[in-house]
C-alpha cells in the first residue's frame, strides 16, 4: 500500500518531528492543558509534534503545489483550524450520539468550539484583514457543506451503507483539507486553483481511509462507523475472523488481510488506490505515504481510547 519507501518516508520526517519535538514553532503561543500523569503527557507531546512536522510537509507540499511560499505564520493558522475542526467533530459526534440537535450553531455555541473558534478570529485579525479568513465559519461554503454532511451521516441507513460513508468523508475529510489549504493560499496571498483544491480534497480523502484502516480497533470497540467495518459486515466469515482476530490482540498486518478477508481488504484497498491514483503531485503522495505508514503496521486501539464513549449509543461520559 506505500509506494515510498520507509526509508525516504523517515528522512522527510525525522527532521521535521524533531524541530517540533523541541522548539514547538507552531504552539509557542496556544494555551494547551496538561495531563497529569507523566505518561500521558509524553504521549500527547509526541503526537503533537508528529502532528505538527504532518502540518510542516503539508505546507511545503502546497507550496510547492502553486510554485510559491506560503506565509511563515501558516503553520500557527493550521493547528489552529485543526483544533478547531477537532473541537466541531466531538461536539458533533457527542450530540449526534445523544439525540441532540446537531445544527452548526448548536455546535459552535458549546463552550470549547466557542473558545477554539474566538483563538482562530484572535490570531489571523493580527495578521490578516480578509473577513473570508477571519470569519470562515460564516461563510456560505462552509455552512452548505455542513448541512450536506449532516443530511449524509442523519441518514437511516448511513450505519451500513458504504457510498453515504465514502461521500461523508469526501464533504467532512476531504472538504476540512480543502478548506485548510485555501485558508492558508488567502493568508499567503498565493493562488489555488480549482486543481489544487481538487488534489488536496482526494488526498484528505484517501487519509482518512488510511485513518480508517489504522483506527479499526479502536473504532470496533467504541462503536464507531468506519468504512472497512462496513465491508467487514457483508462478509459474515471474514468479519468473524477479524473479530477473533481483535479480541487475541493480533496485530492485523495487510498481509493478514489478504489471507484473512481478502474480499473485503481488497474492496477497501482498491477504493484507496484509486484515489491515491488521482494525486499527482509527488509531493502530495508522500504526505499520503505518511499517513498509510502508520496505518500499515496494522490496526490497533489507541492508547486512550475510551470503549463506553460510543458515537452510535449515548455515552457512559460526556467527551466534555
Amino acid at each position: 500500500m506505500l509506494q515510498t519507501s520507509r526509508f525516504q518516508l523517515a528522512i522527510r520526517l525525522i527532521p521535521a518531528y524533531a524541530l517540533h519535538a523541541t522548539l514547538h514553532p507552531y504552539r509557542r503561543d496556544l494555551d494547551e492543558p496538561q495531563a497529569a500523569l507523566r505518561i500521558d503527557r509524553i504521549r500527547a507531546r509526541n503526537s503533537a509534534a508528529a502532528l505538527d512536522a504532518w502540518v510542516q510537509l503539508l505546507i511545503g507540499a502546497y507550496s510547492n503545489r502553486v510554485g510559491a511560499q506560503a506565509r511563515r505564520e501558516s503553520g500557527r493558522l493550521a493547528i489552529r483550524y485543526i483544533r478547531l475542526m477537532a473541537a466541531m467533530n466531538r461536539e458533533f459526534e457527542y450530540r449526534l450520539a445523544t439525540g441532540q440537535s446537531v445544527q452548526l450553531a448548536s455546535v459552535l455555541s458549546q463552550p470549547l468550539v466557542a473558545e477554539c473558534a474566538m483563538d482562530w478570529r484572535r490570531f489571523t485579525a493580527q495578521h490578516s484583514r480578509n473577513p473570508a479568513i477571519i470569519d470562515f465559519l460564516e461563510q456560505r461554503d462552509l455552512i452548505d457543506d455542513y448541512a450536506s454532511y449532516v443530511a449524509v451521516t442523519t441518514r437511516d441507513e448511513f450505519g451500513s451503507s458504504a457510498d453515504l460513508q465514502l461521500e461523508s468523508m469526501r464533504l467532512d475529510s476531504g472538504g476540512y483539507l480543502a478548506r485548510l489549504v485555501r485558508l492558508i493560499g488567502e493568508f499567503s496571498e498565493l493562488p489555488t486553483t480549482p486543481d489544487v483544491l481538487r488534489e488536496f480534497r482526494t488526498l484528505g480523502l484517501a487519509a482518512k481511509l488510511a485513518d480508517d484502516f489504522a483506527d479499526l480497533a479502536t473504532d470496533s470497540a467504541e462503536g464507531r462507523y468506519n468504512l472497512l467495518l462496513t465491508l467487514l459486515a457483508a462478509e459474515p466469515a471474514e468479519h468473524a475472523a477479524v473479530t477473533a482476530a481483535l479480541a487475541n490482540s493480533e496485530r492485523l498486518r495487510p498481509r493478514w488481510w489478504q489471507s484473512n478477508a481478502p474480499r473485503s481488504f481488497g474492496t477497501f484497498s482498491a477504493m484507496y488506490e484509486r484515489h491515491y491514483a488521482e494525486i499527482e503531485s509527488r509531493s502530495l503522495q508522500v504526505i499520503c505515504d505518511l499517513t498509510m505508514l502508520h496505518a500499515a503496521r496494522g490496526p490497533r486501539p489507541r492508547q486512550n481510547s475510551r470503549p463506553g464513549q460510543h458515537v452510535t449509543e449515548p455515552p457512559c461520559e460526556s467527551w466534555r
